[in-house]
This record gives C-alpha cells, structure tokens and sequence, in this order.
C-alpha cells in the first residue's frame, strides 16, 4: 500500500508539474506574444507563418503547390480551412507540417482565431 501511495503522489506531481508547461506564453508561441483569445495577422499568424512555412511554400515551387507568402494566399487557404487541418495532422504523417516539428498548442490556437474571425490582414 505504501508503494501505491509512494507512485500515486509522483504521478500526481508529473501531472501537476505538465501542467504549468505552458504558462510560459514565449515557450508556447516562441514570439513573446500572449496565448488569449485574440489574434492579428500582422502580430501574431505572419511571423509565425515566415518562420515556420514560407520556407518551403513560396513561389512558382511551393511544396504542394501551397504558396503562403502573401496575406491573400494564406487567408485563401485559412478559409477553406485547409491551412489548420495540415497543421493539425498527427506528427510521423508525411503532410504533417511543418516538418521540422509539431507547432505549439497556442501557435495553432493563434491561427484558429485568427481563421474564425475572418482571416483579416490586420
């Protein structure tokens, strides 16, 4: 019973300690900005898109003929909703993206809002 006790209390540590993970709004996002409710083009979804997928999805040669370099091609794609769904894809599928790694939870959650208030250039 003791043992129990013993690897009860350390779980709940773990899941206890998981769960400040992402307080840090720089680890989550990796900007420095803040992972609430609001979201801007300028602020927030095109530095993370320059950073994470302009590399590869840009000009005559995107990789899967997806070109986000511009607000209008990223606000076609968020629109049709297919911008969050490739990056939603589990992490081993070959359209995961990007593919260096997962993007944060608040990363996808900054695109989702900025998706559902109408993609905006602002």
């Amino acid at each position: 019973m003791k043992t129990f006790s013993v690897i009860f209390s350390l779980a709940a540590a773990l899941i206890l300690a998981s769960g400040c993970y992402y307080d840090n709004a720089e680890q989550l996002y990796g900007t420095g900005g803040s992972c609430d409710s609001t979201a801007t083009w300028t602020v927030d979804v095109q530095p993370l898109i320059q950073a994470q997928c302009v590399g590869c999805h840009q000009g005559a040669g995107a990789s899967g003929g997806l070109d986000l370099s511009s607000h209008a091609n990223v606000q076609s794609s968020a629109l049709t909703g297919s911008l969050i769904d490739r990056i939603q894809r589990p992490a081993g599928d070959p359209l995961a993206m990007p593919p260096s790694g997962p993007l944060s939870p608040c990363a996808k959650a900054k695109i989702r809002v900025w998706e559902r208030g109408g993609a905006l250039p602002n």
